[in-house]
């Protein structure tokens, strides 16, 4: 008798006291990690899923909050989860309960990708385009850190002041999650202001904040100096722009990597400036 059949018999023989020891496990589909989908429809997606736990994809904490330096940690808001800055941390983690839980942890499960905002600000800034130094762009979660939703008016009420000691307002309010934060210099600003390979999460749940500022960057802190001249809101549904899902097939090559071409082609979001100056 074949060993196969002596196990069979032995199964059989014992099917009395256990039956789950003899079951089969089904040949389903298994997670795939780092796909961001629930591969094995069993309602948890990539280092969620316990077929992840030890993978190369998910190193921290057991694979279960994702690869971010703090991952696993508990958290309250984003800030709580970032390692050395929200313009050094590549891709952003952020706080949230994926595992269903009440306690919130610090996770890093969506990819990050680089794209081009761009905007037409002729109409509505004219001559005061040119004393602009700096655009400071955020791309901000519908749902805020306490998990109330967050619109346009939100996040204006929370960015009142206008001087340098303000330029951080919307960060230190602790209100907020990020799919992305970008700060730069601006110089010969015309009505269309390209912002080029911005770090984005991938996901479609966002609204973009845009703040023109006097001053340039400080070299220490990234964010703007002088006072800030106006600011923009762009909620795409609501502005009838229905913007397809960031994901990673849109992510920009950077030049001079796609075998030395500048010329090369990113996801673009055009964004229509209609507010005009801050009084």
């Amino acid at each position: 008798m074949t060993r196969l059949v002596l196990a069979a018999v032995a199964c059989a023989a014992t099917m009395f006291i256990s039956v789950s020891a003899c079951s089969v496990m089904p040949n389903g589909p298994r997670e795939t990690c780092g796909n961001q989908i629930d591969d094995d429809n069993n309602g948890l997606i990539d280092c969620a899923d316990p077929d992840c736990k030890g993978k190369s994809e998910c190193a921290y904490d057991g694979g279960f909050f994702g690869t971010c330096g703090k991952c696993g940690s508990s958290c309250t808001n984003q800030v709580q989860c970032l390692t050395t800055g929200y313009f050094n941390d590549v891709p952003l983690p952020y706080c949230e309960n994926p595992d269903g839980g009440s306690e919130k942890k610090c996770s890093a499960f969506q990819k990050n990708v680089q794209i081009d905002v761009i905007l037409n600000a002729q109409g509505a800034w004219g001559t005061l385009i040119g004393p602009t130094r700096s655009i400071a762009t955020r791309f901000i979660k519908r749902k805020a850190a306490d998990g109330s939703p967050v619109t346009c008016a939100t996040i204006e009420a929370a960015a009142p002041g206008r001087l340098t000691v303000n330029a951080k307002q919307l960060e230190d309010s602790g209100k907020f999650t990020y799919q992305g934060i970008d700060v730069r210099p601006i110089t010969n600003a015309s009505g269309s202001i390209p912002i080029r390979f911005l770090n984005v999460l991938t996901g479609a749940d966002f609204l973009i904040w845009m703040e023109m500022w006097g001053g340039t960057p400080d070299s220490a802190t990234k964010f703007p100096t002088g006072n800030r001249l106006g600011f923009e809101c762009f909620d795409g549904p609501a502005l009838g722009m229905q913007w397809a899902p960031i994901t990673e097939t849109d992510n920009c090559v950077t030049p001079g990597a796609d075998a030395g071409s500048m010329m090369t082609v990113c996801k673009q979001l055009q964004v229509q400036a209609t507010r005009g100056p801050q009084p």
